[in-house]
């Protein structure tokens, strides 16, 4: 009898503690929370930030906000406003999808609440390619540096091709080279005879950078 007596005493504590957690669960305020971005399409290494906005009954919101990019998360600290902004992480073109969560404090006081879900579209980036000619003495190598870059500052990887033509000549020569780790491309193009020259350098793109072209004019000298 005294173990069946306990038993049900656990068994009613457990019941009135659920309860209890129940009914303090349904007493918390209501709370919303709605997210917008900068800018819903940017270019690959654009900076795009995000700002969540909660409000509650009864106010203000203490507590975080979760936000959501694919599933990736970032944490920050609700200010006193009720809002929360932070810079999204780098991402590779295409979609993506975006959200927010309001996570309180006191979850006995205020309930925490997600927001829809908002569109961010990343497309490929404008490539700046810088060219440089070197030596450009008909006793010496003449080479030509390039260097890619996005224009938010990103690292081009790839192809890029130069053809150089002699004015006033059929000499004409054209070569391919891929760019390195830093963007760089170094091309060799040997002694060259004097004269004036028309260089046109082609990057053909990658899945982040757009493609791009440049041409320059350069002199070769008798040295």
């Amino acid at each position: 009898m005294r173990r069946w007596i306990v038993a049900a005493a656990a068994t009613l504590l457990i019941i009135t503690g659920t309860t209890s957690s129940a009914r303090g669960a349904a007493l918390a305020g209501s709370s919303t929370t709605a997210v917008s971005l900068s800018t819903t399409a940017s270019a690959y290494g654009q900076v795009v930030t995000a700002t969540a906005a909660v409000s509650t009954v009864p106010g203000p919101p203490q507590g975080d906000v979760v936000f959501s990019v694919d599933g990736l998360a970032t944490k920050a600290n609700l200010g006193a406003s009720g809002t929360a902004t932070v810079v999204l992480p780098a991402a590779m073109v295409g979609e993506h999808a975006v959200s927010a969560t309001f996570v309180p404090q006191f979850p006995e006081v205020q309930q925490g609440s997600t927001s829809s879900t908002q569109s961010w579209t990343v497309a490929r980036v404008r490539t700046r390619l810088q060219v440089r000619v070197i030596g450009k003495g008909a006793r010496i190598p003449t080479s030509v540096q390039v260097k890619g870059a996005g224009e938010y500052g990103s690292l081009p990887t790839g192809r890029v091709t130069l053809e150089v033509d002699r004015a006033r000549s059929a000499d004409s020569a054209r070569t391919g080279l891929r760019l390195n780790s830093a963007g760089v491309a170094l091309v060799d193009l040997g002694r060259l005879h004097k004269g004036r020259y028309r260089l046109v350098v082609t990057y053909a793109g990658d899945t982040q950078h757009l493609p791009e072209r440049r041409v320059t004019r350069f002199r070769v000298q008798q040295r």
